[in-house]
């Protein structure tokens, strides 16, 4: 099939068309597309690409970190991409920049010299190994992408744009989806919970209808992860923590308490024990940690409490890959069974940090649990529940925040499998219309 349709192609287009001297960090975890959409936009804007993987080439790993000063990077990035970086409208890709010692050196280098485009990549660039923040902001922009999000899952499977758009609009407008659109949209979405949206998933399922390739696919990227915990992690008990933490997500967000438990792992082990782990894995992008809020105000991050928190998935394709038993014929038959909201959830928490959402929960002992608790960049707090099942309606917490004086909040959103609908202060909407929400409208428009 044709490459895959990626919402970072545009990201990137505009920072071609906006940047001055400034190249560009594509960040994101292993196997998200990051090299094929900078290879795919390289053939349709440049003349050339002169591009130089470092990812288990020692020969290109050890040519550019013995470069003496910008004059010698260009040259031995010319050689080692075989391009003359003379020509005219010429693009330098670096990938898997992790495994350089001193990237950043060699990005400064590039940019004071070369009168090129640079645009480099890389996984597990969160990590202290390379300290991207810190480079001065006229050297480089940065994007992080993500797997595919459902609206790119949806282009992937040639749903027609008509389609999406009527959603999106009666989303805005409080008004039900049209039947026959709700219905096709749901059952997308049913299978994106288990082919989810790493790119080799999603062309396989596209290429075979079938479940079978996707699931290699996704077993090879688990594996792959793995992999990576070991060579990155040179202390062999905090690599074995970080692979027992990722191992141990499915079952507990299985449980009925979707928090993450440290005595589930280690009978006395304590967030002490595994911060590091924690860490590491949110950093390579390969898990999404929620915190606890016990304050639903603005700013979040002040009541935040990063000891209590669940722990999802990146990917709701590879955590349904993971789950056992007959999780592939409950969704596909859309039944609702005892864990099926822990993956309504995961899916939630995949689609509002695509969509560039800090990601929060809300729970005390008087007023209970709620899924989200959602800031937009205007300040403002959303509450977001997560429901699969028949008892939507049934949300005690959400109710009593609703009608505490002191919070103010006029709206709250209810997503579920079912059609949209207005009761009271609660808007209910289909499990798909996450996406269209957005960190940069103000809740008026996000809950009118």
């Amino acid at each position: 099939m044709d490459v895959l349709r990626r919402k970072a192609y545009d990201a990137i287009a505009r920072w071609k068309s906006e940047k001055t001297a400034q190249a560009l960090l594509v960040m994101g975890a292993r196997q998200v597309g990051k090299t094929t959409i900078i290879r795919e936009f390289g053939r349709a804007h440049y003349r050339q690409v002169a591009e130089v993987n470092f990812f288990q080439n020692r020969v290109a790993v050890e040519t550019v970190n013995a470069a003496l000063d910008a004059q010698d990077l260009l040259l031995r990035i010319s050689a080692l991409s075989r391009t003359d970086l003379s020509v005219e409208d010429t693009l330098i890709f670096l990938d898997e920049v992790q495994e350089l010692s001193d990237a950043l050196t060699a990005v400064k280098f590039l940019m004071e010299q070369t009168t090129c485009d640079v645009i480099l990549s890389g996984s597990l660039l969160g990590l202290d190994s390379f300290p991207a923040r810190s480079l001065p902001v006229g050297y480089l922009q940065t994007i992080e992408m993500f797997p595919l999000d459902f609206e790119e899952f949806c282009w992937a499977r040639s749903v027609p744009a008509p389609v999406l758009d009527s959603a999106r609009t009666a989303f805005a407008e409080r008004v039900p989806v049209p039947d026959y659109i709700h219905e096709q949209l749901i059952d997308e979405f049913y299978k994106y919970l288990l082919v989810g949206g790493m790119p080799d998933a999603v062309r396989a399922f596209v290429e075979s209808g079938s479940l079978v390739q996707p699931r290699n696919a996704q077993r090879a990227i688990v594996g792959l992860y793995e992999y990576d915990i070991v060579k990155y992690v040179e202390d062999k008990t905090e690599a074995r923590q970080i692979e027992m933490v990722y191992e141990a997500i499915p079952a507990q967000l299985n449980a009925e308490n979707k928090r993450f438990k440290y005595t589930r792992l280690g009978k006395n082990l304590r967030f002490a024990n595994l911060e590091t782990a924690f860490d590491w894995l949110k950093s390579a992008g390969i898990a999404l940690p929620v915190p606890r809020v016990t304050d639903p105000v603005f700013p979040l991050g002040l009541s935040a409490e990063t000891a209590s928190f669940k722990l999802y998935s990146s990917d709701v394709g590879l955590l349904t890959s993971q789950l056992m038993g007959s999780v592939e014929l409950d969704i596909l038959n859309h039944r609702s069974f005892i864990n099926f909201g822990s993956i309504f959830e995961n899916v939630a928490a995949q689609e509002l940090r695509a969509h560039g959402f800090g990601l929060f929960y809300y729970n005390t002992r008087t007023v209970g649990e709620v899924d989200f608790v959602l800031q937009n960049s205007r300040g403002e707090v959303l509450l977001c529940e997560i429901k699969s099942g028949k008892d939507y309606r049934r949300h005690s917490a959400l109710n009593n925040l609703l009608g505490t004086e002191n919070y103010r909040f006029n709206q709250a959103l209810v997503f579920y499998d079912g059609n949209i609908e207005q009761r009271g202060k609660v808007l209910y909407a289909p499990i798909y219309a996450i996406g269209f929400l957005s960190p940069s409208a103000s809740m008026a428009e996000i809950a009118a």
